[in-house]
């Protein structure tokens, strides 16, 4: 390289830093500016287009972001980083298997980046790949233990049969870690949960809810959540959405018999029902996608009025052009598969406007005794969402304000449009519940919604690791060894007894 040349790059890496310190700061255009100089200096060096491919993503988005990072690849293809952010933007756009490609790309080309590791374990346990994947966890925390979103992780997925081995290495670095001064809140939580799952998987019930109260009470400090106003909102929902209002708008929406909705609380079988579905040949699994969420929120009535007020002015044509907005953005699927499933829960708070919309959508309720699917969502820190589940009386509350919405509903709707399919009847007789399903959902029967464990499809919710397995009954009566703790929680529900 002759002098000029490296002047030149002496004066993009110079650029490059103050780009860096720019982005950190949340200055992204100015970052942009200095990255773009960088590269007309040194444009075969790849690293001020993997920043470039970062300050894009909060710029222009996702596809720019990919485009640039491809570019950063074709000047350097053993770039770790590079393969990397590919990665990860592949997984955000829910290409699973695509991102496993390039997260495998970086782990290759640089295994001592636990990031590396730690990202290619997550999309492995989403594609079944669970024992693979709980090995990257481990080698993950084996350089970095501190690692976000790994130790509960790993933690919840333990196999079921009780890997010694497995279990011991992840106690003895839970315990260590617990015993740190130097942990973020967040992180601390993840100890908690963490040791809470392996201590109630040694029948240590008072231990295991001490670290799990530990855990929640440090999730309840950092997320905001306002119990008053969520009952209010659920209430005046009933109120718009009366007798009047479905009378008035009936069979207005698109005739489409496309979606099927499965809603309910966390942690009442939810997964598994969609699990049954999506090994039918017809139906394409769509997990949680927030599309309907993300319409109502962005919706604005006359005045600016917001959801659920702006419910109360629709006219017949809102009906279907909702529905076409909706449907054209839910996943496609593959050919043949003419059914999507949406299991995102809290749609729960829309069945109302689901049938204005769509009247002859499919509608499954999850239902699990409510015992067993609070004392669960206790037990887990969320990824995301569920604000509600971190204290036992904002979680009873929103409980009981859910189960009303659900009680309205079934006044106000058609009899029959609601399946509710109990949790403990359908782990108690597999193939009667699956042809109930199957059959709300107007599909012949196939006999491939039985091995649903063998479905390949991938699974982002918290019970990844229960459906790659056979039915099993070990969760029913979960909470029952921790009653004595309970009873804050079941008197919010409104529980007469624990």
């Amino acid at each position: 390289m002759n002098t000029a040349s490296t002047n030149r790059l002496a004066d993009a890496r110079a650029r490059l830093e103050s780009a860096t310190r720019l982005l950190a700061s949340g200055q992204v255009d100015e970052a942009r500016s200095w990255i773009e100089q960088a590269i007309s200096l040194a444009p075969a060096w790849a690293e001020p287009h993997v920043l470039l491919a970062r300050a894009e993503l909060e710029i222009s988005g996702i596809d720019k972001a990919e485009a640039v990072v491809r570019t950063a690849l074709e000047a350097d293809p053993r770039h770790a980083g590079a393969a990397h952010l590919l990665g990860v933007l592949l997984f955000r756009k829910d290409q699973l298997a695509a991102a496993r490609t390039w997260f495998q790309a970086a782990v290759d080309l640089d295994p001592t980046v636990a990031m590396h590791l730690r990202d290619l374990g997550v999309v492995q346990l989403f594609l079944g790949q669970i024992a693979e994947g709980r090995a990257m966890l481990q080698q993950a925390l084996r350089i970095d233990p501190m690692l976000d979103e790994v130790l509960d992780t790993l933690a919840h997925t333990l196999p079921s049969g009780g890997d010694g081995s497995e279990t011991d290495f992840l106690d003895g670095l839970l315990a260590d870690m617990a015993e740190r001064t130097d942990l973020t809140p967040k992180t601390r939580a993840q100890v908690h949960f963490g040791l809470g799952k392996i201590q109630e998987r040694r029948g240590q019930a008072d231990e295991a809810f001490a670290s799990l109260s530990a855990g929640n009470a440090l999730m309840r400090s950092l997320v905001r959540w306002d119990a008053e106003a969520t009952e209010r909102r659920f209430l005046r929902v009933a109120e718009v959405f009366d007798h009047a209002l479905m009378i008035r708008l009936a069979g207005q929406g698109d005739p489409t018999e496309r979606p099927v909705f499965i809603v309910g609380m966390p942690r009442s079988g939810s997964t598994l029902v969609e699990q049954i579905l999506s090994a039918h040949p017809t139906v394409n699994g769509g997990g949680e996608f927030d599309l309907l969420t993300r319409m109502v929120k962005d919706a604005k009535g006359p005045g600016d009025s917001v959801f659920p007020e702006w419910a109360a002015t629709m006219v017949e044509p809102d009906c279907a052009n909702l529905a076409r907005l909706y449907l054209d953005r839910a996943p496609a699927g593959l050919p043949g598969q003419t059914r999507v499933t949406d299991k995102r829960l809290e749609n729960f708070e829309y069945l109302g406007l689901i049938h204005l919309l769509m009247p002859r959508a499919t509608i499954i309720h999850c239902r699990r005794d409510p015992r067993d699917s609070a004392f669960s969502s206790l037990s887990l820190r969320f990824s995301m969402g569920q604000e509600y589940s971190y204290d036992m009386a904002e979680l009873g509350r929103y409980w009981r304000g859910y189960d009303a919405l659900m009680a309205h509903w079934r006044r106000v709707l058609p009899e029959g449009l609601i399946l509710d399919v109990q949790y403990e009847d359908l782990v108690g007789d597999l193939e009667g519940g699956a042809r109930r399903i199957v059959g709300h959902c107007g599909l012949d029967w196939d006999e491939a919604c039985l091995r649903f464990h063998e479905a390949k499809r991938p699974v982002r919710s918290a019970s990844l690791a229960q459906v790659r397995e056979p039915i099993f009954t070990r969760s029913i009566g979960r909470w029952k060894p921790f009653a004595a703790h309970l009873a804050p929680l079941f008197d919010a529900m409104g529980l007469e007894e624990a």
